[in-house]
């Protein structure tokens, strides 16, 4: 992905409906700088229980157009007459500049994935681990203030310690239980951390 040149002026381009990629390749072989932000997000197919990553627009009908500083080879009209465009977004009839930096910023954390929701991104982001019982490890890590959440549970509205996450992924705490500390085996899902 070409990084974002700060020192031009960037400025916003309404599409048309679906048309974010059309007018972005069609901006572009015009002679101007593009930049169409997507998310990728993870969807599970319903037949084969596989998940699929899907990219779509980050802000629907919208991209940035990047122009020279120098008036005179600023061309709106030939940006409007792309195929796919349907404006500028303006105020009072003239199209209104965005910082280079905000669009830079834009795009640092589209390569940073943070406005991706997949597995991979998560585990980038460090939301998440490679494997479950990694992830509870994560969550739940040694010397943790827990919480009971389940309110089936026999302990709901527990506090404890976590000890330790066993091998099946489950946490074992500490709980107080007639003033000692007693070792109860919990799900993940049944803890909150205090």
């Amino acid at each position: 992905m070409k990084p974002i040149d700060t020192s031009k002026v960037w400025y916003v381009v309404r599409c048309n409906i679906n048309c974010e990629g059309k007018a972005s390749d069609n901006i572009r072989l015009a002679g101007f700088d593009v930049y169409f932000p997507r998310q990728r997000i993870e969807k599970k197919h319903r037949r084969n229980n596989t998940y699929l990553v899907k990219e779509r627009p980050l802000m629907i009908s919208y991209i940035f157009v990047g122009m020279p500083r120098d008036d005179k080879l600023q061309h709106f009209g030939f940006v409007r007459a792309c195929e796919g465009v349907e404006k500028f977004l303006e105020y009072q009839g003239k199209p209104i500049p965005v910082s280079g930096m905000d669009v830079q910023a834009i795009h640092e954390a589209e390569v940073d994935m943070r406005f991706d929701d997949t597995r991979a991104a998560r585990i980038h982001r460090k939301e998440e681990a490679a494997s479950i019982k990694e992830t509870v490890k994560m969550k739940f890590p040694r010397g943790r203030d827990i919480y009971v959440t389940d309110e089936r549970h026999p302990f709901s509205g527990f506090h404890g310690l976590v000890e330790e996450v066993t091998k099946t992924g489950n946490v074992m705490a500490l709980i107080n239980l007639f003033g000692r500390q007693t070792p109860v085996e919990f799900v993940p899902d049944q803890l909150s951390a205090a």
